[in-house]
């Protein structure tokens, strides 16, 4: 006898159907299905599109809709309902399509393409409770959203309903409020993107800008890649919320932290639910990994039982105000540790977040690539090729591994023509092969680039990575007012995108427009974790707009973060920034030119006035040649 596998994830749902949907039909059934239908078309499926959710069930005027993140179910719910409390205002009362939507979050299991289970049940009973043109959530859903959203749900008491033994609390947000609210007032949905390991980058502000956007946006990995290239539409395709069942590469189980504190189980919490929302990993439900808490942790044992390839375990402590954290990936066939770190937070506890999300992904790319190479080295597909693409081995900037990951990409493709991500990566580092002046076929790369770019956009006209996909390809070929305009339509979308205010700025600075630049730089850093590039980045343009103070803050900032101890952008900066204060401060001059001898004793590729001149990019950065110059850099 077999024993049949029961699939469950933590996952929120959102129920919706027609207020009076019979009454409707009644007075004039052509017209209600019609207007249904429009209205699904025009403002229901791209309000869930837009905020990555997966309709499950269609049922005459019902859908059943899953969500990774509960956040964006309640944030697509409100924008549904403001999409058709507008439209509604200039039809007849009789004729309007009314919604009512439940929002529940709890495991659910998984048949097919089906989804049941207690937490699809609850959200259904929601759905019914609620008022016309409202919202209405459940309990553990408000606790989710209701630091995360600015939104007034009220407090509707524990109410007893069909089918479900235990009463519901409920929280409701009536139309009226709805009605009530700015058409911005919540957060636009932001595209998963995720960070790996930084490279080292060479000295050219322009170039630098394009691997930071490169880093952040065509490293971003979850279990959309390898998937279709979607139709043509009017809003972006939603990302799938989860692998097929018999991949199981990438799929992990977050053990509660050590000890077992309140600030501990929300921390594994958060990291499990940002691997599985915004980095599209297969993630075991919280739920389930609480049942190990105080039990066996060998991750064979674990693996064998959940169906996963990875264990994360940890522990947290607070210490004079910072939390400190210990973390450990383990692949669960072999029980063996493949990546192990200490992080340490203060204020930000997103931030923290974020990092042990970012490096885990990586480590799991990593291990899997290394696995597939070990088990089935004649046999990998495309998703094999794209991770061994993404590998840290690869991440550090050469021309040769550039060509080694577009290789990597090109077999991607050959076995998976429609996978988009290896598409779109492969368009970005011929573009930066370009930018680079390493391309041996500079017309042939662009012109498989901006093929590349066309076609993705062109599938998915609204993506905000595919637009800034080609607004990269289009800075590689010197369109650069056509590549701010792309960057803006991205941030029309979705104004938190820091990687367009940044390129926005590295562009700006090109054109001699340093304090638009300047502007561009401090807006990306309100959205974007600190990094060595950002920083270095808005040092320049802080030397060029005369702010040597802050330039100095800002590179020394660089210099810490940055790989192997140094670029030669943050220190040139520093020391001519140092320089300019020296005209009035002998100490900064000491500085500057001790900094100065500090560079020559490594091995820099910047040692004269001449070879400066021959990088465009540093050479038009104002108040860094004249700054060298006074702190003793020859000319010749």
């Amino acid at each position: 006898m077999s024993t049949v596998r029961i699939e469950r994830r933590l996952a929120a749902i959102l129920a919706l159907d027609v207020a009076g949907y019979s009454q409707l039909m009644g007075g004039d059934e052509l017209g209600t299905l019609n207007a249904l239908k429009a209205h699904r078309r025009d403002r229901i499926d791209p309000a869930i599109a837009r905020h990555n959710g997966r309709i499950v069930t269609i049922a005459g005027d019902g859908l059943m809709v899953e969500f990774a993140s509960v956040v964006d179910a309640v944030a697509a719910a409100v924008a549904i309902q403001q999409g058709m409390l507008a439209f509604n205002v200039a039809i007849a009362e009789d004729r309007r399509i009314v919604l009512r939507i439940g929002i529940n979050v709890g495991d659910i299991i998984i048949d097919g393409g089906d989804i049941f289970g207690d937490g699809v049940n609850v959200a259904a009973r929601l759905e019914a409770l609620c008022e016309p043109g409202g919202v209405c959530i459940s309990r553990s859903a408000n606790e989710q959203v209701r630091d995360r959203l600015p939104l007034p749900f009220t407090d509707r008491g524990e109410q007893s309903v069909k089918n479900i033994a235990r009463a519901i609390g409920v929280f409701g947000l009536s139309a009226r409020e709805i009605a009530a609210m700015p058409e911005n007032a919540l957060p636009l949905p932001v595209t998963p993107a995720r960070r790996v390991r930084l490279w080292r980058s060479p000295s050219l502000p322009l170039r630098l800008g394009f691997v930071a956007v490169l880093l952040v946006a065509a490293a971003g990995t979850g279990w959309w890649i390898g998937m279709p290239t979607p139709a043509p539409q009017a809003a972006p395709a939603p990302r799938p919320v989860a692998p097929v069942v018999q991949d199981r590469r990438g799929s992990i189980i977050v053990l509660p932290f050590d000890p077992t504190t309140a600030s501990a189980a929300r921390l594994a919490r958060d990291v499990a639910e940002r691997l599985s929302s915004e980095r599209g990993w297969p993630v075991t439900a919280p739920a389930v990994a609480a049942r190990y808490q105080g039990k066996t942790q060998d991750p064979r044992v674990i693996g064998r039982e959940q169906n996963v390839h990875f264990t994360l375990s940890g522990g947290a402590r607070d210490q004079d105000g910072r939390l400190h954290v210990s973390a450990t990936l383990r692949e669960t066939q072999e029980g063996r540790d493949v990546w192990s770190q200490q992080f340490e937070a203060g204020s930000d506890p997103g931030a923290l977040v974020a990092a042990i999300a970012a490096e885990v992904s990586q480590a799991m790319i990593d291990a899997e690539a290394a696995r597939a190479r070990r088990e089935r080295p004649a046999n990998l597909d495309a998703t094999d090729y794209y991770f061994a693409a993404l590998e840290t081995a690869l991440t550090p900037l050469t021309r040769a591994n550039l060509a080694g990951r577009i290789a990597l990409l090109n077999q991607a493709v050959a076995l998976d023509p429609a996978n988009t991500p290896a598409l779109a990566l492969d368009a970005r580092l011929r573009a930066l092969l370009v930018l680079n002046e390493w391309s041996a076929d500079r017309a042939g790369d662009l012109a498989f680039a901006a093929r590349a770019a066309d076609r993705l956009l062109e599938a998915a006209p609204r993506d905000i990575y595919q637009l800034r996909t080609k607004a990269y390809v289009l800075r590689a070929q010197g369109n650069l007012d056509q590549a701010i305009a792309l960057h803006r339509r991205v941030l029309e979308i979705n104004p938190a995108v820091a990687d367009s205010h940044r390129e926005i700025g590295v562009i700006l600075q090109a054109q001699n427009r340093h304090a638009e630049a300047l502007a561009s730089f401090r807006t990306a850093r309100r959205f974007a974790e600190a990094d060595f590039i950002l920083d270095t980045q808005t040092a320049s343009a802080l030397l060029a707009n005369g702010l040597f103070a802050e330039a100095i803050q800002l590179a020394r900032a660089a210099l810490a973060e940055s790989p192997g101890g140094g670029l030669d952008t943050p220190w040139l900066t520093l020391i001519a920034a140092y320089a300019a204060l020296g005209e009035t401060d002998p100490k900064s001059a000491d500085i500057a030119r001790a900094e100065l001898a500090r560079y020559f004793a490594t091995p820099q590729p910047i040692r004269t006035l001449a070879e400066l001149r021959k990088d465009g990019g540093l050479a038009a950065l104002p108040n860094l040649a004249e700054g060298l110059r006074r702190a003793g850099l020859p000319d010749e």
